[in-house]
């Protein structure tokens, strides 16, 4: 019998502090939650308030994934990644958005084409700007890396591209200059631009109001001077 104590006994003190030790982790709190990335435009205040019922969790029970979701909810942020690390600690890493282009008046698109609506307007804004639909925003991001190097080329700087009714398109160079490019044979209108841009229109920039494409075999071109066209 004494025999028999000898050996439970050790045995079930081992499993009241294996299961007090399993309770108490499993209880524990989170205590450390670690920020990686840098959050520029972010609000942090905000992001911990949608962080906060997730944490309030023990560390163990924590879920992640609802976690992950509930900061995705942030405009700015691009990609989330959480983890958990012994013995409390959570660990963000956040990678901010980069505006890349304003979209129409109050959104923003992304270095990788997504468009988004910011809660607060950011500051500085970005030099280019897209109006164009949901629908039509994608082709003009394309669009635009298309003819951005074209017009470099010639010291020419892309600052606006609008979407027009019935798929037209209208640039706007050096923050000035409109041209109406229309929507059919885009590429050898841009050409015949370009063309004339080098042969004599670049010497006459600072004079032109508008530049119309929309011809078979020609262009207009509107002065900011009154009476000559």
């Amino acid at each position: 019998m004494l025999f028999w104590l000898r050996v439970i006994l050790p045995l079930v003190v081992l499993l009241l502090l294996v299961g007090y030790w399993l309770n108490w982790t499993l209880a524990r709190p989170v205590g450390q939650v670690a920020i990686y990335g840098e959050v520029r435009h972010s609000d942090l205040a905000q992001l911990q308030q949608r962080a906060l019922p997730w944490l309030e969790e023990p560390f163990w029970k924590v879920d992640l994934q609802g976690l992950k979701q509930a900061l995705e909810q942030d405009p700015w942020l691009k990609k989330v990644q959480i983890s958990r690390h012994w013995p409390d600690r959570i660990q963000l890493d956040l990678v901010e958005r980069e505006a890349w282009a304003r979209w129409n008046e109050t959104a923003l698109i992304d270095v990788d084409g997504q468009g988004f609506h910011p809660p607060t307007p950011v500051q500085p804004l970005p030099a280019r700007h897209i109006h164009a639909g949901v629908e039509s925003m994608p082709e003009a991001v394309q669009l635009w890396h298309k003819l951005e190097p074209l017009l470099e080329a010639r010291d020419l700087e892309l600052t606006g591209l609008r979407y027009e009714a019935r798929g037209s398109w209208q640039l706007e160079l050096d923050g000035a200059v409109r041209v109406l490019v229309g929507r059919d044979n885009m590429e050898a209108r841009i050409n015949r631009f370009l063309w004339a841009w080098t042969a004599w229109l670049a010497a006459e920039s600072e004079k032109i109001e508008r530049i119309d494409l929309r011809y078979p075999n020609g262009m207009s071109v509107a002065w900011l001077e009154s009476g000559r066209k």
